[in-house]
């Protein structure tokens, strides 16, 4: 696979019921319930204002939108099911749907979540202007930090955090990749191979593993790049 491509493509990736789930929508603050929107196994239940949903009728399929502009899509075609997406912030958008058992969480304004193009991933965004993606099975992009970006792509078991501010967290084109971006405009790349790992825990810290199989870099000191490349690599900063 396209080193190069993988990166390119990863930036832009993002675009992403019953008794309980009511109780719980009725305890939304009055500005919130302005605009909801509730659909469930390919019936739309609420619609208010400008948030839009949408569900695919499959089995467990549950689609939530809160806020002015949001959207909500659980499902993408016939056979798609228990999937659950949730936006709950003003323009934020959340999939998950190619695929069943897919969760797509974006709970801040502005924030986007994808969760698709497999099984069982799960993708999280929880503060103002974040992003996360999501593609292969058993994956998890996790984006926490102020415009941090997560993602997960072309792979199984893989997984992207990206807890600091202005981070970025990519662990792409392969199995057991773990990419922590934990300091502030840190990027951590942990891509094409297997079972890599790159920690950029530093403010404006890069970690990259990649090209071959268990390689590690770690990014612990302010404005340092760690490399590891060609299998079975350590680098550390």
């Amino acid at each position: 696979m396209n080193r190069t491509l993988l990166r390119a493509s990863s930036r832009g990736a993002v675009v992403v019921a019953g008794t309980t789930l009511f109780l719980a929508l009725s305890a939304v603050p009055a500005s919130a319930a302005q605009d909801l929107c509730v659909s469930i196994d390919g019936t739309v239940r609420v619609q208010k204002g400008t948030a839009t949903c949408s569900s695919v009728a499959g089995s467990g399929n549950v689609a939530i939108a809160r806020g002015a502009n949001s959207t909500a899509t659980a499902g993408f075609s016939a056979g798609d099911q228990h999937n659950r997406a949730v936006a709950s912030g003003d323009n934020s958008v959340a999939f998950a749907g190619i695929g069943s058992g897919n969760t797509a969480t974006a709970s801040g304004d502005d924030s986007g979540a994808s969760a698709a193009l497999g099984n069982g991933n799960t993708a999280t965004s929880i503060v103002y202007r974040s992003g996360t993606t999501r593609e292969g099975t058993n994956q998890t992009a996790i984006a926490s930090g102020v415009n941090g970006s997560a993602v997960v792509r072309f792979g199984e078991n893989s997984r992207a955090t990206a807890s600091g501010d202005d981070s970025f967290a990519n662990a792409n084109g392969g199995d057991h990749n773990i990419a922590t971006a934990s300091g502030d405009n840190s990027s951590a790349l942990a891509v094409t191979g297997n079972h890599n790992t790159a920690i950029a825990s530093a403010q404006s810290s890069s970690a990259t593993a990649d090209i071959g199989d268990n390689n590690t870099a770690i990014a612990s000191s302010p404005n340092c790049t760690a490399l590891a490349t060609g299998g079975g690599v350590t680098d550390r900063c």
